[in-house]
């Protein structure tokens, strides 16, 4: 019995000996972290359901304009980090995206001796966003470009649902930047709350771009930098990889205009886009739909069904997507992808759309997107 004790005992110690230890050094990171924070005199958070990519490199371009030393990170088509010269290079991670990276980009910052960080907010939850912004970016001036419905698997299919999720970016006695179609009574309410200032700026009518920059000027403004100093700047910022573009291709002997809005994921983007490329009714659309997003790709298969003409839909990777499709009424019009790379992906869409139609990439940037917009834009006029 008394060595059967003693075993006890000492089992017992050496648990409360790791948990000291895991104690001690997660309390020395977060005063590391804390630190690091303290540092960096202006952190902006960057939330939104569209347009955060194009938001964040165009603050920070215009900042860098006026002399901030400015380090910034982007996470939307392709993880990035823009260093204060101008210059990006990949971000790498070890393991899945997660919110605690975020450590990682103010310990870089201080080692630039960054005196800025703008940086994406990449939680969705409404858990980390709050954990995101208390904890780790803790910034100064947050940004919501819109609050569209979006990640229904994530936040619930309720129309305020993201609404209510963004809302825990808002700091606490800082300031805020917002839409004004994301400027809700109750997200107004909620910053008074905060002892946040609210900046409201009104993009309606605006194209996505041209939103994007009326936001990042009055970020730019309310940190004292001319519009006169930061708009040039902004404008000829790297645009994000998934970045919407239309494009005149030649496939074989029939040319066609490729409209990517494969990192446009709701509708309702999807919409205002869709005006963009009216010269010609769509043609064709290329779903590129995530096995993990149903809800999503149940929208945009409605979509589709919706518009007149209505437009062949080719449907790559869910290969339930099809199914609801049929559901949708698209029977007639519905075709599963049968293509392995890009350019066969671009001459099988192409074969079923008239010369001159318009081909719309959506639903997803990662995977077939990704590779698509490389062959694109790494391409001239000839497959």
């Amino acid at each position: 019995m008394a060595g059967g004790n003693l075993a006890d005992a000492e089992l017992f110690a050496i648990c409360l000996a790791a948990v000291a230890v895991c104690g001690g050094w997660l309390g020395f990171a977060a005063w590391r972290h804390r630190r690091n924070l303290r540092a960096v005199p202006v952190r902006i958070h960057v939330a939104g359901t569209r347009g955060k990519s194009t938001t964040t490199r165009m603050i920070a371009a215009g900042l860098r304009a006026a002399g901030h030393r400015v380090l910034a990170k982007v996470t939307g088509a392709e993880p990035r980090i823009i260093l204060p010269d101008g210059t990006e290079k990949p971000w790498q991670r070890r393991g899945p995206p997660s919110v605690r990276e975020q450590a990682r980009l103010f310990r870089r910052a201080v080692a630039l001796g960054a005196d800025t960080v703008v940086v994406e907010c990449m939680a969705i939850r409404p858990e980390f966003v709050w954990a995101s912004e208390a904890h780790l970016v803790r910034a100064t001036t947050a940004v919501i470009t819109n609050a569209r419905a979006d990640h229904f698997e994530d936040v619930g299919s309720d129309p305020e649902a993201m609404a209510e999720a963004l809302r825990w970016v808002v700091p606490a006695y800082g300031k805020l930047v917002v839409s004004a179609e994301a400027a809700t009574p109750r997200l107004r309410a909620w910053a008074e709350q905060r002892g946040a200032a609210v900046t409201v700026v009104d993009t309606a009518g605006l194209a996505p771009e041209a939103a994007d920059l009326a936001l990042a000027l009055a970020v730019c403004e309310g940190h004292g930098v001319d519009p006169e100093v930061a708009r040039p700047a902004m404008e000829a910022a790297a645009p994000d990889p998934g970045t919407f573009f239309e494009r005149t291709v030649a496939v074989g002997s029939k040319t066609v205009r490729f409209a990517n809005a494969f990192s446009c994921n709701d509708v309702a983007s999807l919409a205002l886009l869709w005006q963009t490329a009216r010269g010609a009714d769509a043609a064709a659309v290329l779903l590129n739909a995530r096995p993990d997003r149903p809800l999503r790709t149940r929208r945009f298969i409605e979509f589709v069904a919706a518009q007149r003409p209505t437009p062949t839909l080719f449907i790559a990777g869910d290969p339930f997507a099809v199914f609801l499709a049929r559901r949708k009424g698209l029977a007639g019009m519905v075709r599963r992808l049968r293509a392995r790379t890009p350019s066969a992906a671009l001459a099988e869409v192409a074969a079923a759309t008239p010369a001159g139609g318009v081909i719309w990439g959506v639903g997803n940037y990662q995977g077939l997107g990704a590779r698509m917009v490389a062959e694109l834009t790494g391409r001239d006029a000839n497959c």
